[in-house]
């Protein structure tokens, strides 16, 4: 019998789901193939979580990413715990951890963007950029297996970092799906028409970009509000400044909304929006098609790999071309309709069972050497 850790720390994140859906799916499916299982999460959440997960152990640590804690603090934490194997499903780790491991890398965003808002030191900014890029060379050369949520992180890390490589590296798509929340009016919105968008905004995820083009169709469709779901943090301050500077009308910044919020405004929109330049697998585009919501995408990075055919595509370096895009659509109704249904045929293509499957494989490819 093996023991496997799971380093969860960032699950209550908004880039979580994928270890929430993890954990889960092991704890209800693999549970009793004969190894030992532990989650590893802040202490907060570790009582939630051990209701939610019955057949597995599940650990606290507050050790924060970037930090001393991490290096000496969690090291020897997760030295207590005697694993076989542990799986640290996001690439900050120990640099001392020398044991069995697989890192899950979700995407090269921090080393090819940078995200510097005004509270945050420059200096110290690419300082912690380096240390990251570093410990990526370390977790690249001594993990003995490298997950990916797309084949385009798997060759973009390939490019990077070489590709010798990619014989370890192994793509085990994600998913979307709605949330389990009942539907939550945003009841400021009711009977009207609107596009959204859902998730940070870095400046990387290119939202100056739709919110530009907005500002052009709303001049044909002076009814239609646009609904930007995200945290209001500086960058999301920055663009609010710019849409009153603009005189850009219906623009609604909305901050942080619930998953039956975000459930309804997906239900509820004309089309979901993505002008994003860099992502790893992109849930949000996936839980809109399962919405019955259309999708106008960029056709960056892993996006055309996640969205197949089921997306409108454009350059998101061009305002035209998002604007075209999204006058066509709204202005179609059959074209619109036939991306619904390519989206809902779209998402039977990706589900988390699979993904914990193929993980599952990959543990027992390690174990048995």
């Amino acid at each position: 019998m093996a023991h496997i850790v799971l380093d969860v720390r960032i699950l209550e994140t908004s880039t979580g789901r994928y270890m929430q859906r993890l954990i889960e799916h092991i704890n209800d499916r693999y549970s009793n193939d004969g190894h030992h299982y532990t989650a590893v999460m802040p202490t907060q959440y570790v009582t939630k979580w051990q209701e939610r997960l019955p057949n597995i152990k599940v650990a606290g640590s507050d050790a924060k990413w970037y930090t001393f804690a991490e290096q000496i603090g969690f090291y020897f934490f997760l030295k207590s715990l005697r694993p076989d194997l542990v799986h640290f499903t996001m690439p900050q780790q120990p640099l001392l951890w020398n044991g069995p491991s697989i890192t899950t890398v979700h995407d090269m965003t921090l080393i090819r963007f940078e995200n510097i808002d005004s509270s945050d030191n420059p200096f110290i900014y690419k300082f912690k950029k380096a240390v990251f890029n570093s410990l990526m060379r370390v977790v690249m050369y001594r993990g003995k297996a490298i997950i990916t949520p797309t084949n385009f992180v798997r060759e973009d890390l390939g490019r990077v970092y070489g590709n010798k490589y990619l014989p370890k590296i192994q793509v085990t798509y994600e998913a979307g799906e709605i949330p389990d929340q009942a539907p939550e009016p945003l009841s400021n919105f009711l009977g009207k028409d609107y596009i959204c968008t859902v998730g940070n905004m870095f400046p990387y995820k290119n939202v100056e970009r739709v919110i530009l083009a907005f500002e052009q169709v709303v001049k044909q469709s002076p009814n239609l509000h646009l609904l930007c779901a995200g945290k209001k943090d500086d960058f999301a301050l920055q663009l609010e400044k710019m849409v009153t500077e603009h005189n850009i009308p219906n623009v609604h910044f909305l901050g942080f909304i619930s998953d039956g919020q975000k459930r309804w405004m997906l239900e509820n929109a004309r089309a979901y929006v993505t002008a994003s330049l860099s992502e790893g697998f992109c849930i949000p585009v996936l839980e809109a098609m399962y919405a019955g919501c259309p999708v106008i995408s960029s056709n960056a990075s892993c996006l055309p790999e996640t969205g197949g055919d089921a997306a409108l595509y454009f350059d998101p370096h061009s305002t035209e071309e998002l604007t075209e895009r999204i006058n066509t659509l709204l202005n179609n109704e059959p074209l619109r309709q036939s991306y619904i249904q390519k989206g809902l045929q779209r998402v039977n293509d990706f589900s988390w069972e699979k993904m914990v499957d193929e993980t599952h494989a990959i543990y027992q490819r390690v174990l048995n050497g």
